[in-house]
């Protein structure tokens, strides 16, 4: 039987979800948006990354565990600039070998205000 556990370093959460749920050596972080008041994708954007990486942490592992990440934008000519902050950032944490990644645009997205919310899975 696979051991799960709740990882919770304090981020906020709306809702009825865990921030990260570790499943044996694997972390399923839920989406993560960005803190308040950032108004533009580049910023928005590392906020989002940051959060990520406090839950990595908090289950044991560093950024270079990130295997899988999901983006969704509000707006897909946000692409570029996402794309180039995304790219500097995990630079920035040391990872050479980039995670999988899907990016997708959607409508809208929780709390009104928000560009971007990003998933990810860790193996740790």
């Amino acid at each position: 039987m696979v051991e799960i556990e709740n990882i919770n370093p304090g981020t906020a959460v709306a809702g009825p979800y865990s921030p990260g749920i570790k499943a044996g050596n694997i972390l399923y972080v839920s989406g993560q948006g960005s803190a308040p008041g950032l108004d533009n994708i580049k910023d928005q954007t590392e906020s989002v990354l940051e959060n990520i990486k406090k839950i990595v942490e908090a289950a044991g592992g560093k950024v270079s565990n990130i295997v899988k990440t999901t983006v969704f934008l509000k707006d897909m000519k946000n692409f570029g600039k996402m794309n180039r902050t995304y790219k500097k950032w995990f630079e920035n944490n040391g990872v050479s070998i980039f995670p999988a990644r899907t990016t997708i645009e959607v409508s809208d997205l929780p709390v009104g205000v928000m560009l971007i919310e990003i998933d990810a899975i860790a193996a740790l």
